[in-house]
């Protein structure tokens, strides 16, 4: 029905990838070319760093074509079925960058409705990419039309099967589905007819992931397992649900295996502590215990020198406070070749603040200039263990940020009356 061509777009410059579908009649609508547009109109919507994005759409000689992001990396099915050797915390960051990614889409309405592994990117630094939005639908649409089956057969949440009405809990569903096969290599359900499969999704409980493979443990294999429960009242409430879960898992392994290297290494927590009260607003008015309590639930993070702690445009939800060592924070600006240096940060210093507020993409990017170890102050693990400190922060961190603003506007007023100014005398 088409192709997918590499491109080059000679007036942004960019690789793109040219999406294509042609039918035999010139003009003649059919059903396929209906979700060609669709999946434009609904992408469209939509703008993450985790969803590859649609530039354009058009027409020619009968060709219709979507101008697309060129991602180069390989589909969570490919890794599956290649059984590509990713560490386990490995799987489980995916996964949460997965889920987050649903989460963005639909608080803005979008349901997926075919989420699976075929649909997913790897990058090569571990970064995701979710594509194919060609059967998605918005939050305020009908679930779909009575008989129809629309989705992955293995991947189906039970009401989609019953044609009942589809919200985000049908993207959870199929999301565990996801995680199931991702973790243990398998399918969840598996059947020899679509109409077998279908019916041990309504009525079979899978096996739980842990007992087909030992490394994983019982607690994540807990979680996928509610993810895929039948009952929409049971199983989680949205995908960020799920991926608070994983990510509560993912400090406690984190902190448990960089303990050793913290405490060999030796930090004076009374100092750093101090440094933080005294160079940081959102942190002056917090207690030596309070703060001491945000320190021993966040995990401790060692990198090399050379080490990406975040890029530019990335998603994260962590603080950062440097131990030891020293960081360079560098920002690409357009029509530019090389990064800028923003600033050197050293021990008692910390970096990231803002995605403590919202998970939105981070503005630099972070490189380990020499060895370091850092704290790595968590807003879920805030959030779940002290939401009263959590709170406590948020609204220092939105006080700071609500006095940046001010200051941008004063400027920006300042500017805009030197520049009538000017207009005036000419």
């Amino acid at each position: 029905m088409g192709m997918v061509y590499k491109g080059h777009d000679t007036i942004i410059e960019r690789v793109v990838a040219i999406k294509t579908i042609k039918i035999g009649v010139k003009g003649k609508a059919n059903d396929a070319i209906e979700r060609f547009y669709h999946e434009a109109r609904i992408a469209g919507r939509l703008s993450h760093p985790n969803i590859a994005l649609i530039y354009d759409v058009g027409e020619e000689k009968g060709i219709h074509y979507l101008i697309l992001e060129y991602v180069e990396g390989v589909t969570l099915k490919s890794v599956i079925l290649d059984g590509k050797e990713l560490q386990p915390l490995d799987k489980i960051r995916i996964l949460i960058l997965i889920a987050r990614t649903l989460h963005h889409a639909h608080q803005r309405g979008v349901i997926h409705r075919d989420v699976k592994p075929a649909n997913v990117m790897l990058l090569s630094d571990m970064q995701i990419k979710i594509m194919d939005f060609g059967i998605a639908m918005l939050a305020t649409q009908a679930g779909t039309a009575t008989g129809i089956l629309i989705g992955t057969p293995s991947y189906m949440s039970p009401e989609q099967i019953n044609g009942g009405e589809l919200d985000r809990q049908t993207d959870v569903f199929s999301m565990g589905a996801l995680a199931y096969e991702f973790i243990t290599g398998k399918k969840p359900f598996i059947a020899d007819a679509i109409p077998a499969l279908m019916d041990k999704i309504l009525t079979v409980n899978p096996i739980p992931p842990h007992i087909i493979n030992p490394l994983v443990s019982e607690y994540v294999s807990r979680f996928i397992l509610k993810a895929l429960e039948k009952d929409k009242v049971i199983r989680y409430q949205s995908a960020n649900d799920f991926a608070d879960a994983l990510e509560v898992y993912l400090n406690q392994m984190e902190m448990e295996r960089t303990q050793d290297i913290v405490t060999a290494h030796g930090y004076d927590k009374t100092k750093l502590i101090e440094s933080l009260k005294q160079k940081y607003t959102f942190f002056s008015d917090f207690t030596f215990e309070e703060l001491l309590k945000i320190f021993n639930i966040s995990s401790k993070k060692a990198y090399k020198k050379g080490d990406v702690i975040f890029k530019e445009g990335s998603l994260g939800t962590k603080l950062y406070v440097i131990i030891s060592g020293k960081v360079k924070v560098t920002k690409m600006f357009p029509n530019s070749r090389e990064a800028t240096v923003l600033a050197e940060l050293r021990a008692g210093e910390c970096f990231g603040e803002m995605a403590i507020m919202d998970n939105s993409p981070r503005f630099a990017t972070v490189t380990a200039e020499t060895d370091c170890i850092m704290v790595a102050i968590s807003e879920v693990i805030l959030r779940v263990s002290e939401p009263q400190l959590c709170l406590k922060l948020y609204k220092n961190l939105a006080a700071v940020l609500s006095e940046k603003l001010k200051k941008s506007d004063t400027k920006i007023n300042e500017l805009w009356m030197k520049i009538r100014q000017l207009t005036s005398q000419n």
